[in-house]
């Protein structure tokens, strides 16, 4: 029988230096979450790769200067890589998310979880999900097929990512990166 009530935990933290030490404050945030008898942990918009608040990546209507171009390579080095792909922007729906996108022959990545598409990071929030409990809503920025885009996931303890939406149509100076 289902719970009566839904307990939600909500959180604001910050984008770390690098995606690992995100994830490990993401682990750390759903441990607290358990620990509270939290079912579900919502994270904010680009909590996975960083939102570039107050960026604008050198940009002028016709231009772009040269440190805002290495300014926007290191913003787009720091999005993560769930393995999904383009699409029609929204990427490959249902076969993404049952692992139906011809995967490569699954490796592993310095001695953890196999991964066969991606950075390792949907296996990563998967496995924290499963570890705690907690189902997890967390937004990311998210690069595939050479562009980047503004996305959430849903992570089920049980089935793992159940579902995926991007934004596609940013608003205002996102159109200059995503």
């Amino acid at each position: 029988m289902a719970p009566s009530k839904i307990r939600l935990a909500t959180a604001s933290p910050g984008t770390q230096a690098t995606t690992k030490e995100t994830i490990l404050q993401l682990h750390h945030i759903a441990n607290n979450a358990a620990a509270n008898k939290a079912d579900i942990l919502l994270l904010p918009e680009a909590y996975l790769g960083g939102y570039p608040r107050g960026s604008d990546f050198g940009c002028k209507v016709g231009a772009r200067t040269a440190e805002g171009r290495d300014d926007f390579l290191r913003y787009f080095k720091s999005a993560v890589d769930l393995g999904d792909n383009v699409g029609d922007g929204a990427g490959a729906g249902e076969a993404w998310i049952k692992r139906q996108l011809g995967a490569d022959i699954p490796t592993t990545r310095d001695g953890q979880l196999p991964v066969s598409r991606g950075d390792g990071t949907r296996e990563e929030i998967e496995r924290i999900s499963r570890e705690t409990g907690v189902f997890i809503v967390t937004g990311l920025i998210e690069k595939a097929g050479g562009s980047l885009y503004c996305a959430v996931i849903y992570v089920c303890p049980k089935l793992g990512i159940i579902g995926k939406r991007r934004k596609v149509q940013p608003v205002s100076l996102e159109l200059s990166y995503l």
